[in-house]
């Protein structure tokens, strides 16, 4: 036992011998010297027998750090201990008053030699039993009475661990006398930052209100939100330096990085604006893309690393985008716009106080004057929105000044104007005055001519009478005659007869083209060779052609390498060749140029020829091209396919090509050419002389002209649109109806929308399958406008399958009829939806019905009868308002609301302005609402007494029955 004591006493005395020994000459400017890697003693958890205070660290630990974390944490730290520091004051500072200073996220209690001399926070062995205090600018004055060893222990404990890698303390020993008055002022430099940051909202909401005032200076808002990102930053920086509370200033640190980013963000989306007014897209994702980057970055370091430093670059991207900005800034100031320049000085200083002083890339701030550059960041941060609020007031007042000398104009030229008027005002009074003596003088020439003209008209008057007589019994002998060979069953025989056979020729010719592909299929199609000039066929085929190019002005140009060229060949094989490489050159264009080539190709071998017919037509798409030559192949299937066809003529074209050993190719471009070429090998054939049958084509294209219009004697007849891309079943039926109705005709579905917008017509009959817009389009494009939303639809088509007919009736249309169609059906389908529109007009129109209840009308047909109410009851006062005024404000002309209320409701739009008067002034009567003479002027009658007549003709009764009612 006494050998065990000797040991502790030998133990306790080297320890006291290690004593750091604290001088004056230490403190240096700071006035306080570190302990933060001197040596430590670590006692961890509590003394046994729950001893409060110690006076030896006998049996402890060393530490040469106390500041420490996670990972490199005392041995058996598990979250408390006790930590002791043997110090010796030299003479110069026995008796002297020092500071103790201590900074810590955790709770501490602090004895000097065994005694309490201060501490922070509750000490606790959980994280629910301590409170975390920090206070490192806090001083706990303490003196040593003499230079022996003196034990300082401190009771800490730490169980949150706000910063992962900061769970120990700092631990400074200071000149109290020196150290005190450098706290308070840092304290007070500190204490500006609110201040600065209450300057910076209150800018920020005072520019806010102005934007709301003048919402059109977008300026302002971007203003106000960059001025109120940097005041709040500015309370968030006070918040991490002074808050006592570690997790507040943990959130504060955080705080500060995402304001840093979005401060960035709004100064240069603030200068954007200034520059571009309406800011690129481009630029607006790549700023926001790397503000969204950091922000991103930040939330995971702090909440999911919990990291103190980590190297983001954000200096480099501030600067980037800040120089940018400044760019913008250059660019207005270029611009010469007045005053910009002090932006440009704004911005430049934000650059220069993030890097000089909020962010120090320099370094330039050592820590003793951290709280200046705290102070010179606050107020550098003010300078950018003091100038933006200068270069805001001094455009305000420049604004204000223009605005003041251009009102002065205003009423410089409003008296100049006032005195003008005044002399014009005299000037037409004495005219007028003039013109009453001038029209009193005409007025009685004008009397005595009408006294002469209404005699002489009498004269003229007696003479008709008698003439007609006259003429009566002779015109009765001639239209009667006239009539019986008109009805005859010969009427327009030889123009039918020729439609007739028009149209069973083409019926022959593809009938023709089926046997032919029938008999190559089988192989009984031979080849029957003759001499035939291949100049002068193909010279006949383009001449029957030429006519067809004409009217579709295209150029139509042949070229051959000679002028004769006689070969033996099947003459029948060859016309159905060029024929059909012709015409499908001709159908697929509309504008521009048909060429044709004709080559030969002599060998000593083998001897061939080529012809090949080229356009600049609508071309064949790339995927399309291969199956062209495919039987009843079609490169365009729909219903708005330019040309008709039936995929049979290549096909046939091709296979009586490699009957005679020749090959067909093509070549194509979308939008571009076709090519069509073939190569067949011939013998040569002695010249012939040729038959007039043969010189001549079979058949030349004559095409017909086409009528836009054709207006029978009877105006009052329905008026009929007729959309029929076949020119001559166009005619048949323009010619079946001319008769009974007016007629208009359009050759393809987008000229007849056009028409029918323009004339409004009583009835529209449309083919299914035409260029540019199909039947269903036409059919869903009339039903759905406002216009001709009641105009009755036929469709004519020859797809008359189930589908067909259900889509037609989706979109609109009233009728389906299925070609071949019989003429008395399609008479008799016309009278009766003419009638049925007729009766539904008649129904309306009876009792107004259409002004009282419009329910079984389609929703369209409501809306527009609500919309045309709406107008006239606006009006309702205006005595003057008439159709024109009702046409311009439904937006549509005075002929097509004329013709669409006539169709719809069977009123013109004057009667119709009148029924709602009178309508709305039966109500105002019935509910008493004002004398009759009061409700007349009401709705826009010109004199009670005009109202009562109208009234009683409309109602049948007068209007103060109404009222005595």
């Amino acid at each position: 036992m006494y050998l065990a004591l000797l040991c502790a006493v030998n133990q306790a005395y080297g320890q006291r011998e290690r004593a750091t020994v604290i001088r004056e000459s230490n403190f240096g400017i700071l006035h306080e010297v570190p302990f933060l890697d001197s040596l430590w003693y670590f006692h961890p958890g509590e003394f046994p027998g729950d001893k409060l205070a110690a006076t030896n660290t006998v049996g402890w630990d060393t530490l040469h750090n106390t500041v420490f974390g996670k990972s490199n944490a005392p041995r058996r730290w598990l979250g408390m201990g006790w930590f002791g520091l043997w110090i010796r004051a030299d003479t110069g500072l026995v008796n002297r008053k020092l500071s103790l200073r201590i900074n810590h996220d955790g709770a501490s209690e602090i004895f000097v030699d065994g005694k309490p001399v201060g501490g922070y926070g509750r000490v606790g062995h959980s994280a629910l039993q301590m409170q975390a205090i920090r206070a490192p600018g806090e001083l706990i004055p303490v003196w040593f009475a003499d230079t022996r060893p003196h034990l300082i222990c401190i009771r800490y404990s730490n169980f949150i661990g706000v910063y992962p890698n900061f769970l120990g303390f700092q631990f400074w020993i200071g000149d109290y006398a020196k150290r005190a008055p450098i706290a308070i002022a840092n304290r007070h430099l500190l204490d500006y930052l609110p201040m600065f940051a209450a300057a910076q909202l209150i800018l920020g909401l005072l520019h806010f209100l102005f934007f709301l005032f003048y919402p059109r200076q977008k300026l302002n808002a971007y203003y106000a939100l960059f001025v109120l990102l940097i005041g709040i930053n500015g309370f968030a920086v006070y918040q991490y330096y002074l808050t006592p509370y570690p997790s507040i200033q943990y959130a504060a640190e955080f705080s500060t990085c995402v304001f840093k980013v979005l401060i960035m963000w709004s100064a240069v989306v603030l200068l954007y604006v200034l520059n571009y007014r309406s800011v690129a897209k481009w630029r607006m994702a790549a700023l926001t893309g790397v503000a969204l980057l950091y922000l991103a970055g930040y939330s995971f370091r702090f909440w999911v690393l919990r990291v103190n430093n980590w190297d983001d670059y954000f200096s480099v991207a501030y600067f980037v985008c800040m120089m940018d900005g400044l760019w913008s800034v250059g660019q207005v100031i270029k611009r010469g716009q007045k005053d910009a320049w002090l932006i440009g000085i704004g911005v430049g200083m934000v650059i220069l106080v993030y890097f000089f002083a909020w962010a120090d890339v320099f370094g330039i701030w050592p820590y003793e004057l951290n709280s200046m550059r705290l102070f010179v960041m606050g107020a550098g941060s003010l300078i950018l929105p003091l100038c933006l609020s200068l270069y805001l007031a001094l455009d305000f007042a420049r604004t204000n000044q223009n605005l003041t000398v251009k009102l002065q104009e205003v009423e410089n030229l409003s008296a100049r104007a006032l005195a003008q008027e005044a002399e014009k005002t005299e000037l037409i009074a004495t005219e007028a005055r003039r013109l009453e003596q001038i029209v009193q003088l005409r007025t009685a020439e004008l009397k005595e001519q009408a006294d002469k003209l209404l005699e002489l008209d009498a004269v003229k008057s007696r003479f008709f009478t008698n003439i007609t007589h006259e003429f009566k019994t002779p015109l009765t002998l001639i239209m009667n005659p006239a009539k019986e060979l008109l009805y005859s069953p010969d009427r327009d025989k030889n123009k039918n007869l020729k439609l007739i056979i028009s149209n069973a020729e083409r019926l022959l010719q593809l009938i023709n083209q089926l046997l032919d592909l029938s008999k190559v299929e089988n192989g009984l199609m031979e080849v029957n060779l003759a001499p035939v000039d291949l100049v002068a066929l193909v010279n006949l085929h383009i001449f029957s052609c030429e006519s067809l190019a004409l009217q579709k002005g295209i150029t139509l140009h042949f070229n051959a390498d000679r002028d004769a060229f006689w070969i033996l060949a099947d003459r029948d094989k060859m016309d159905k060749i060029i024929l059909n490489m012709l015409s499908n050159a001709l159908k697929f264009t509309d504008e521009g140029k048909v060429e044709v080539l004709l080559r030969s190709n002599e060998g000593a071998n083998n001897s061939a020829f080529s012809l090949t017919v080229s356009d600049t037509g609508k071309g064949i798409p790339a995927a399309k091209l291969p199956y062209i030559f495919t039987r009843f192949y079609q490169a365009d299937p729909s219903d708005t396919r330019s040309a008709e066809g039936t995929g049979i003529g290549l096909a046939l074209t091709k296979e009586l090509v490699e009957l005679m050993d020749g090959q067909i190719l093509a070549e194509s471009s979308e939008g571009m050419f076709t090519k069509i070429r073939i190569d067949i090998p011939y013998q040569v054939a002695e010249a012939v002389a040729e038959t007039a049958a043969e010189a001549l084509p079979d058949k030349a294209f004559m095409p017909m002209a086409d009528a836009v219009e054709m207006v029978v004697a009877d105006e009052g007849s329905p008026l009929i649109l007729l959309i029929e891309d076949h020119h001559e079943l166009r005619e048949f039926i323009r010619q079946s109806l001319a008769g009974r109705y007016r007629l208009i005709t359009a050759p393809d579905g987008e000229a007849g929308i056009a028409l029918g917008l323009q004339h409004i017509p009583n009835l529209v009959i449309t083919d299914l399958m035409m260029p540019r817009v199909s039947g269903y389009e036409v059919s869903e494009t009339l039903k759905k406008d406002e216009k001709t939303s009641h105009i009755p639809v036929i469709i004519l088509t020859a797809k008359a399958d189930l589908d067909s007919r259900i889509q037609g009736i989706e979109t609109g249309a009233d009728a389906y009829l299925a070609k071949p169609f019989d003429q008395r059906e399609l008479l008799a389908l016309i009278e009766n939806l003419i009638t049925i529109r007729e009766q539904l007009r008649l129904h309306y129109s009876t009792r107004d019905l259409w002004l009282k209840n419009t329910i079984t009308l389609p929703s369209i047909e409501q809306d527009f009868i609500a919309r045309i109410r709406l107008a006239v009851e606006s009006h309702l006062d205006e005595e003057g308002y008439s159709a024109d005024q009702l046409a311009a404000d439904i937006g549509l002309s005075r002929t097509q609301l004329h013709r669409k209320l006539k169709g719809l409701i069977g009123q013109a739009p004057g009667e119709l302005i009148r029924i709602v008067r009178l309508q709305y002034a039966h109500d105002l009567l019935e509910r008493r609402v004002a004398t009759v003479s009061e409700v007349a002027y009401m709705v826009g009658f010109g004199s009670p007494a005009s109202f009562s007549a109208s009234f009683s003709r409309h109602f049948g009764f007068a209007p103060s029955k109404v009222v005595e009612a």
